[in-house]
Formats: C-alpha cells, sequence, structure tokens
C-alpha cells in the first residue's frame, strides 16, 4: 500500500528544508559582502557550446525529440577522474561553506546526474543527506593534468565571484533547489545543494511518454506552477537564471519541482541585456539569441515555454528558434497572424495530443511570443487564474503515475 503525501506533509518537507536553510542562513549572509575578486580575461564559469548556428551538427541539445533534446546518459571525459590514484584531495578552502558543513567526511553516495564537466551524487556526513556537484577545473582537452596552477586559480576565482555575486543572494524557495555553499578540494569544485529525491523533470516526462502515451493535465499543471513560482521569485530579487530546461527541474519526494543549476545566472537591471553566450542551451533560447542581444527575464519566460511545450508533446518542434528553421517560421507566422487579423482564420500550428486543454495552447501563444515586448511577463503568468487555483491530485509515495 502506498502512502499519500497530504498537504501537511508536503509543508512538512518544505518546513524541514526552510529550518535547515535558516539555521545557517545568517552566516551565509556573512559570505555576501561586496565581491572584490576580478575575473581575468577570457574566464567563464559556464560550460563551453557551440554558437556557431550554421553548424547544427556540432552544437548539443538541439534534436527534435524529447529524448534526443539532451543526452544526460552521455558521461563528461573527465569522469575517469573520479577514480584517479593520483588525485589530490586536499581540502584547500571551505570559507564559502557554512561551518555546520566544514571540515566533515562526506560520504559519496549515488550518482544522480551529469553536465559537460560536472557529476552530481548524494553525499551523506553526520545525518545531512545532501547533493554534491563535482566539476574538476579543466583545460580545452578537458583534463587537469597539464593545466598550469595560474590557469586553475583564475578559473577558481570565477567560481568564486560567481557564488558571492549570485548563488548567495537566491536564499530559500520551496520551488528552488537550496544552496548551501561550496568548496575546493584540490583541482575539484564542490557545490552543496538540497537533494530531490525524484530525480529530474526530463525522466519524468519520459516515463509518462513510455508508459502513458501523454502527462496527465494535473501534472502539467503542478509542475508548470511550480517551476513560474521559481522563476517569478527569481525575477522579483533581480535574478535571471538564463538555462531553464527540463534537466534543471528537479523533482522532490513528494512531487514539487525545485529549479536547479544556476551556473548561467546573473543580477539583471531595467537596462540589462545578454548575449548569446550567455544563454544556456540553444533549443530552449528565444529568437533573439540567434540576431542580436536579448533582454534575461524575457529569455527565462521563453524557456519556461519550451518546458510546458515538452510537458504536453514530449518534444520541441524546431531545431531551434530561428528564421532558417521552417517550423518556426510557421510558429512566428501564426503569432504575427494572430495579432494583425486578430486569429479568424488561424490554424494553430502545432500538434498536440487529442483532447488537450485549449488553455495551454493559449497560454503557449503568450510564452513563445518571437517579440520581447509583447511576450508575456512572469508575474502575469503566476497570475493565471487557473494556474493559481486550480486544485492538483495528492502525489501518491511509491505509485508509478503512468499505469
Amino acid at each position: 500500500m502506498c502512502d499519500i503525501a497530504t498537504n501537511d506533509d508536503t509543508r512538512n518537507e518544505s518546513e524541514f528544508s526552510s529550518i535547515f536553510w535558516n539555521s545557517m542562513n545568517t552566516e551565509i549572509d556573512s559570505f555576501r559582502s561586496p565581491s572584490e575578486i576580478s575575473i581575468p580575461e577570457g574566464v567563464s564559469i559556464t560550460d563551453e557550446h557551440c554558437d556557431d548556428d550554421d553548424n547544427d551538427d556540432n552544437c548539443d541539445n538541439r534534436g527534435q525529440d524529447l529524448s534526443q533534446c539532451i543526452n544526460s546518459n552521455n558521461p563528461e571525459s573527465v569522469a575517469s577522474l573520479m577514480s584517479d590514484k593520483k588525485e589530490n584531495d586536499e581540502v584547500i578552502d571551505e570559507t564559502l561553506l557554512p561551518l555546520k558543513l566544514r571540515q566533515k567526511k562526506w560520504i559519496v553516495g549515488n550518482f544522480l546526474g551529469n553536465g559537460s564537466f560536472f557529476r552530481v551524487y548524494q553525499a551523506y556526513s553526520d545525518g545531512i543527506l545532501l547533493a554534491i556537484r563535482r566539476r574538476y577545473f579543466r583545460n580545452q582537452n578537458n583534463t587537469t593534468a597539464t593545466k598550469a596552477d595560474h590557469e586553475i586559480e583564475s578559473e577558481y576565482q570565477a567560481y568564486r565571484k560567481h557564488v558571492i555575486d549570485v548563488l548567495l543572494k537566491i536564499g530559500y524557495h520551496d520551488n528552488i533547489a537550496t544552496f548551501f555553499g561550496s568548496r575546493r578540494v584540490g583541482v575539484i569544485w564542490e557545490m552543496f545543494i538540497e537533494f530531490a529525491a525524484g530525480g529530474d523533470l526530463f525522466h519524468e516526462i519520459d516515463c509518462y511518454r513510455t508508459h502513458m502515451g501523454r502527462v496527465p493535465e494535473e501534472i502539467i499543471t503542478s509542475r508548470f506552477r511550480d517551476l513560474t513560482r521559481a522563476v517569478a521569485y527569481l525575477h522579483e530579487r533581480k535574478i535571471a537564471h538564463l538555462d531553464i530546461k527540463v534537466e534543471n527541474c528537479l523533482i522532490t519526494k513528494w512531487g514539487s519541482l525545485k529549479l536547479s543549476d544556476f551556473d548561467y545566472a546573473i543580477i539583471f537591471n531595467s537596462d540589462t541585456t545578454v548575449s548569446p553566450t550567455q544563454i544556456g542551451t540553444r533549443a530552449y533560447a528565444p529568437p533573439q539569441r540567434f540576431s542580436s542581444s536579448t533582454k534575461p527575464e524575457c529569455a527565462d519566460v521563453w524557456s519556461c515555454g519550451i518546458v510546458l511545450l515538452l510537458l504536453i508533446t514530449f518534444r520541441i518542434p524546431w531545431v531551434a528558434a530561428h528564421k532558417k528553421d521552417p517550423t518556426y517560421v510557421k510558429w512566428f507566422n501564426y503569432i504575427n497572424e494572430k495579432k494583425t487579423n486578430k486569429g479568424s482564420n488561424c490554424i494553430f500550428p502545432l500538434e498536440f495530443p487529442d483532447n488537450t486543454n485549449s488553455k495551454f495552447s493559449d497560454l503557449l501563444e503568450h510564452l513563445l511570443d518571437p517579440s520581447e515586448d509583447t511576450r508575456m511577463k512572469i508575474t502575469d503568468v503566476v497570475n493565471i487564474y487557473w494556474l493559481k487555483n486550480e486544485c492538483c491530485k495528492p502525489f501518491v509515495v511509491g505509485e508509478k503515475h503512468y499505469e
């Protein structure tokens, strides 16, 4: 028999995370003094991405089908270093880690996932279970053996500045995977993050596709509501994520969604624009990414629209929101026709499963508006009546919802 997670259970989970955060919050606040760390020219904290719009074969994450959007099972080239007997495991810097998490022997458990240059594991110490993300400082060949000390130090200082300037300003929110701090161990940068036992949204969607053929409407609503609440909270604090995608949406034991992975996140103001290299994943990027600079908060809203599209259809219909892509051109023309002709004879150009509620297609037209000026604001999204007030079925622990 399965245990049903009531509202009280879900609240208890949030309260536990909040209490743990608050117990270290004062200390974490002390890290947030203005950063005087300078980033040497050419140093970036983000993974390297292909920016050649004319060379689709060499760019990641641009497949048509969901399973092609991200190959989450492809280990990064530095994975072999995890078992390198010559690895230097000396703790060099724990100053960005709360005292309660310092000088601990962390038992590394199950592998949880990976990116281009990092791997994520369960980590346990003294009754504390967290996720630990390990990233190696690298050279152009993704190795550390021949990397000069000054290069490692430069990259480390770039990470340290990002932690102080952005990550420690995020704070606590029910729908954000809490960042507790970081440390440097030898040539490894370790980040300590709230553990989410349910995996990521990519795998949840894939299970529904395989076993059920569609994601139930109440799950779509619940997941998208949690995501937009997280983004609204970030934007209120003038933080843009810039790499929103299903792989960065984690699912907790009780079925709530938490946004994670803030490598590309920035602090923005009303005049801030970002270049193409500052946006994480091409398939989730707005059309402005391929023609000019874009407003970071507008880019996040577009990415939320792509996540909603994946929840409904399991796929991104275009390789990129670029005028060279015929499917995107159809969408672009459709939105413009609706604006000029008020939609009198417009046919919705995307294929949805039978009996999909029209409220989703209506919302997508506003989220995936090619124009930043008329694209929906995240504050308006979270206040949509049905998204704000519609109840969802309780999440059942251990239940296979796709059966």
